[in-house]
Parts: C-alpha cells; sequence; structure tokens
C-alpha cells in the first residue's frame, strides 16, 4: 500500500484515490491521463463548505490544463440531497454545452460526492466522475466505491436515506487531507466514526491490522494529529479499496457478506439519522445543538448493533464496551435523547437499502473485527439495541 495512491482493483474500471496533501491545487495535472483527450470542459458541484480559496486554486489548475469550468453549489445537508436537487444541477450541466466525456467533478463531503456521482451516472447515460472528497468521512467512505444517490422525500415529510441512486464508479479520487483544516472538530469526529467501523470488520475482510493501529494511535486521531490522520485516511481508504474490489455491487450473496459488511452500523443508524429533535448526549454534548450527523449516527448504530448481538448470544459484553469507549474517546455521542418509540424505528429501519423483501438485514459483531449479515434478528433483539441508546 502506497500512503499516496492507492489502487481500487476493478479490471476495466479500475482507478486509484490519490492521498496527499496540496493535491487539489495541481488537479488538472492529475485529471488530464484519466479522461477523453477530446475533453474540453468540467463541470464542478461544489460543497459551499468548501472554502473559497480551495475552489480558486482547482478552478485555476482546471483552466491551466485546458478545460472551461462551470459550477454549481449544494448546501449539504439531508433535506437537500434529493431528486429536486439532482435535477437542479443536472439542468446547469445541460445548459453548461457538457459533453459526453466531459467530466463531473464532485467537491466536498459525502453528499456533495454522491450527488454529483448520480449527476455523472445519469447525464447523457454516463459521463466520467472525478471526486473530490473534503471532509473525512467522504474521504474514506463516501468517494470511494461507485455508491451514488440521493435520498427519497415523503410525502407529509420525512426523508428515506438513500434510496434513489446507481453504481458509477470514479476515474480518480483526490483525498488532500489539508482541506481538512476548513471542517469543525464535530464533523472530523463524524468522519472518524467511519473508521471505527472498519476497523469493526478489519479482520473479517483481510485488513487484521487496522484495529490494533487504530487503538494505538486513539490518542493522536482524536487530537487530529496531521500524520495520524494522513495514516488514518490510508488505511481505511486500502480497506474500503480490497472490500470493492471484491464486491464492487453489493451482491446479496457475496461470499462472507462483502461489500455489505461495510453497512455496519448504518441499519440502524439510518433509521435514526434523519429524525427530526434528537439530542445526542456524550462529554462534549451540552444538548445545544439538536440532530445528528451521519457519523454520529454510525457510532450510535454500531452500540446498538453490538447490544443486538449480544442479547443474540452472538458476541460477548466486551466487544460493545470496548467501543463505547472507542466513541467516548474520540468524542462521539454513546446515547441519543428524545428518540420515539422502538416500532417506528424498526419501521424506519425496514426502508433501509440493506432490507431483503420483509426480512430486515442487519450487520452484526460476532467477536474483535469481525461481523456476519444476519436475517434473523427478532424484533427482541432489534428493541433491545435501540433501547441501549436511548438517552
Amino acid at each position: 500500500m502506497s500512503a499516496e495512491r492507492i489502487a481500487v482493483e476493478l479490471g476495466e474500471r479500475r482507478y486509484s484515490v490519490l492521498v496527499r496533501r496540496g493535491i487539489l491545487t495541481g488537479l488538472g495535472d492529475e485529471i488530464r491521463p484519466v479522461v477523453d483527450a477530446r475533453s474540453q470542459r468540467a463541470f464542478l458541484v461544489v460543497d459551499t463548505g468548501v472554502p473559497e480559496h480551495h475552489i480558486r486554486a482547482l478552478s485555476g489548475s482546471l483552466i491551466d490544463a485546458g478545460f472551461a469550468v462551470t459550477a454549481e453549489s449544494i448546501t449539504p445537508t439531508e433535506q437537500e440531497k434529493t431528486i429536486a436537487t439532482y435535477q437542479r444541477v443536472l439542468g446547469a450541466v445541460a445548459a453548461s454545452g457538457h459533453g459526453r466525456v466531459d467530466p463531473v467533478i464532485g467537491v466536498g463531503g459525502g453528499i456533495v460526492c454522491d450527488i454529483a456521482g448520480f449527476v455523472a451516472a445519469s447525464y447523457r447515460r454516463g459521463v466520467p466522475v472525478i471526486q473530490c472528497p473534503t471532509t473525512l468521512l467522504s474521504m474514506v467512505d463516501a468517494s470511494v466505491g461507485g455508491k451514488t444517490g440521493v435520498n427519497l422525500a415523503l410525502e407529509g415529510g420525512g426523508l428515506l436515506k438513500n434510496l434513489v441512486g446507481a453504481f458509477h464508479q470514479p476515474r480518480l479520487v483526490c483525498a488532500d487531507a489539508s482541506v481538512l483544516a476548513s471542517l469543525d472538530a464535530r464533523q472530523m469526529r463524524a468522519g472518524i466514526a467511519e473508521c471505527i467501523k472498519h476497523a469493526h470488520i478489519c479482520t473479517g475482510v483481510g485488513h487484521p491490522g487496522l484495529g490494533g493501529w487504530i487503538s494505538d494511535s486513539l490518542e493522536a486521531i482524536a487530537a487530529f494529529d496531521a500524520g495520524a490522520i494522513d495514516g488514518l485516511i490510508a488505511r481505511n481508504v486500502a480497506l474500503k479499496a480490497k472490500v470493492v474490489a471484491g464486491d464492487e455491487l453489493e451482491d446479496p450473496n457475496a461470499p462472507a457478506g462483502g461489500r455489505m459488511l461495510l453497512n455496519f452500523g448504518h441499519t440502524f443508524g439510518h433509521g435514526i439519522e434523519t429524525i427530526d429533535g434528537l439530542v445526542p448526549i456524550g462529554a462534549l454534548f451540552d444538548g445545544s445543538v439538536p440532530g445528528l450527523l451521519h457519523g454520529e449516527a454510525v457510532g450510535l448504530g454500531m452500540l446498538a448493533a453490538c447490544r443486538c448481538a449480544e442479547s443474540m448470544g452472538l458476541c460477548s459484553p466486551e466487544i460493545g464496551e470496548t467501543l463505547e469507549r472507542t466513541l467516548g474517546t474520540i468524542g462521539l455521542p454513546t446515547r441519543v435523547a428524545h428518540l420515539p418509540e422502538t416500532g417506528e424505528i424498526i419501521a424506519r429501519m425496514g426502508h433501509d437499502k440493506k432490507a431483503m423483501g420483509s426480512t430486515l438485514r442487519v450487520i452484526l459483531p460476532t467477536g474483535a473485527g469481525v461481523c456476519t449479515i444476519v436475517e434473523d434478528a427478532t424484533a427482541e433483539a432489534i428493541g433491545a439495541g435501540i433501547d441501549s441508546i436511548r438517552g
């Protein structure tokens, strides 16, 4: 594994993830070799949270490389991650004169990367997409693997997470950790939650060293030490690249669970993430800012999954206890206030993409670094998991 170039091995769709500070200032030179020589335009889908000087430098590099640059901004909220926003961006791409060989470039967090990818997947039935993640969460998760999409808004309110989308692999991913300086601490911690998730599946997917490395580096990671964060990104991208290469399309019948194992914590997490008025509880939360970030919901979902597995006799209490200590050390919530009744949450979980017909699939731990897919979790066990995170 190179600390700077990690390959996602998908045959003809093989691509690299470049992990290097300052890479966005030379993005044009990185993109030229991976797009058609006839490409003359680049369309940027930009996260409004990215500082303007990064966008200016990135755009200038593209112009120097011979691209005409057009951009559209997105406010990165789950409420904006909808078909209406997707349609607005599609219209802007069409109005720019974007051609079949011209790249769409996502510059932002996971929401922006997902929308940019979905636009690229469907405009003219598919144009190249380049992902430039600017949050830790999107660097280690959303930008790698080709999952794209939007939420589905329900009549009367409510959202179903990522229910509409497509698989569309990027031509290149450029992760520039220097951009992370623009994030607040809460966003950084939310990204670390996805890395902790990887640590809980690492042995089962052939990366047994990740869990130990994160444990040994936990204090430096919690302090956002630059070297620790760079190592965290590269190691987690390497794990995800290996899983995606073995199961690109999340085949429900993939041996040993395949890519679906990456959803540890997500079925529970998606069941609570978009509920209004929830208040995270932890050492760094005072209740003044309600609502959950995606990584916070995943962390809580992992805890619920551990307690669910424990109630079914699949793992020891130590797995959940260790996870709770780890989340606490990072500064992530370990409880949440104002959860609705359990039946409503289970119903929301049933809309998750991992559900199979009337069966609710959950990914549960069976040991340190090992998870499995369970299709027969009882309502009682799932309820025990939910109740364990109530505050």
